[in-house]
């Protein structure tokens, strides 16, 4: 629970002092929100979080939702507390480090 407390602040300040930070990251950022709800349930549940019949969550102030939240994952230790379930992912996928091949002497 600490982490998650941690992890709220974090995001507020970084919103709030390293904007050139988060605007970076929002390009980075690929993919899309599958509306697990996840991210809306940190610390506690967000009381405009609602669920329907089915168990799909819906924001009900989507529209007009906080900068917080709007920006949520700003990074991949954003992801990490929501155990990656996420479906956003940041920049591409790593390469592999090519090595030619190379001649001993001896």
């Amino acid at each position: 629970m600490c982490e998650q407390a941690i992890g709220k602040v974090r995001r507020y300040l970084l919103l709030q002092f390293r904007k050139a930070y988060v605007a970076q990251q929002e390009k980075n950022r690929q993919g899309e929100c599958n509306q697990c709800g996840n991210c809306c349930e940190l610390l506690f549940k967000c009381p405009f979080l609602i669920k329907n019949d089915t168990g799909d969550t819906l924001c009900s102030i989507y529209e007009n939702r906080p900068k917080q939240c709007a920006a949520f994952p700003i990074d991949t230790q954003c992801l990490s507390e929501v155990d990656f379930d996420c479906t956003y992912t940041f920049g591409t996928e790593p390469s592999i480090l090519q090595i030619d091949n190379v001649k001993s002497e001896t």
